[in-house]
């Protein structure tokens, strides 16, 4: 995981305390300013001030959860356009594929081999892309 991705930005948004700091080291390993949040609502927050090339996201949270969360960045449109990766334990089966608003998805856990790779093909493809990543 040594390719470095100058000046990109992520918001990763995770509940779990160890999860969320893992990510941000391992990305900002990478060359990536990481910007965290503990549910939706604070990631939203964060999305006022802040622009950022991916979201990675956590599905169960409190507050506000994954898939609330990326409707209402999907809904918005200056914040559309960033791709968002669903990285979650919970079974969805293809539900995340209906709903739209994802743009891949990831078991946990995930090699972060995986993960970073994931994230540089979100930004790749870029979100105007309608087609989904497969993982």
């Amino acid at each position: 995981m040594s390719n470095k991705t100058a000046s990109s930005t992520i918001l990763v948004v995770e509940d779990r305390v160890d999860v969320r700091l893992l990510l941000a080291d391992v990305f900002d390993g990478e060359g990536y300013s990481v910007f965290i949040s503990a549910n939706g609502q604070e990631a939203l927050r964060t999305l006022e001030y802040q622009d950022v090339d991916v979201i990675l996201t956590d599905l169960r949270m409190p507050v506000m959860d994954g898939v609330r969360f990326a409707q209402a960045v999907k809904a918005d449109m200056h914040l559309r356009r960033i791709p968002i990766i669903l990285l979650s334990a919970t079974p969805m089966t293809d539900i995340w594929k209906s709903l739209g608003i994802f743009d891949a998805f990831l078991w946990k856990p995930a090699l972060l081999e995986e993960i970073v790779a994931a994230v540089r093909q979100a930004q790749t493809k870029g979100a105007a892309d309608s087609d989904l990543i497969e993982i």
